[in-house]
């Protein structure tokens, strides 16, 4: 992704909040990420798994022990799949 289209997409999701609730889950591959060191708050963990919300566009997503993230999406879905992982384990 350019970075002019990648401008766009951050305009659009800071400019339009509801936009992920209204989408709910996104999406996913499982993809290695820096683990929330910028942009990122943490909202629970447990056993080394963690869903963080972006401070920047608020979606959320879920971090593995190894910072792989397995899902994202708007924060009521996203909890809701973290306890069904919490469920599974």
């Amino acid at each position: 992704m350019n970075n002019q289209a990648l401008k766009v997409a951050l305009g659009i999701l800071v400019s339009s909040p509801d936009l992920i609730e209204r989408i709910g889950l996104l999406p996913n591959i499982k993809t290695p990420t820096m683990g929330g060191e910028l942009w990122w708050n943490n909202l629970a963990q447990c056993d080394g798994w963690r869903v963080q919300r972006n401070s920047v566009t608020g979606h959320c997503r879920i971090l593995d022990e190894q910072d792989v993230r397995h899902a994202w999406g708007a924060e009521s879905k996203v909890m809701e799949f973290f306890q069904k992982v919490l469920d599974g384990r």
